[in-house]
């Protein structure tokens, strides 16, 4: 299911708002390959550049929003400190599952589904929390 960008998701910061627009394109690109049955070696170079991506777009995201958040005193610092290492620990758990397993669809679809739930559950939860606190 592809995720659409809307003012829901804001928080009130420029630069954290694009990021996240970045990561929502990039789980849509995942999104399309999940009906891949028989992916061809481009659709299997393209998984590991989107997973580098994303493992890139954690590290970097990540310490922005958290800087950011404890910066201007957002009351989610702490809830969003402990999402961003379950979500880092879930990264690495998958990038050590493809490495044995190899690319499968199912793995595809795992990948998509959590980061799927990290947006619904993550960005317009705990993040659009700091839009309060940038308005202050």
């Amino acid at each position: 299911m592809q995720i659409v960008w809307t003012s829901k998701f804001e928080t009130g910061s420029e630069q954290i708002d694009l990021q996240h627009r970045m990561l929502i394109t990039n789980i849509n690109h995942l999104d399309e390959l999940l009906n891949t049955t028989n992916p061809t070696k481009e659709e299997c170079e393209f998984v590991t550049l989107v997973v580098d991506f994303l493992e890139t777009y954690a590290d970097n995201h990540f310490k922005l929003e958290e800087e950011c958040m404890e910066r201007h005193r957002c009351p989610a610092h702490a809830v969003n400190l402990r999402a961003h290492e379950y979500f880092r620990g879930f990264f690495r758990q998958y990038r050590q599952r493809c490495a044995a397993e190899g690319y499968r669809v199912e793995l595809l679809r795992t990948l998509h589904e959590a980061c799927h739930s990290w947006i619904q559950e993550h960005i317009l939860k705990i993040d659009t929390q700091l839009r309060a606190s940038l308005e202050k």
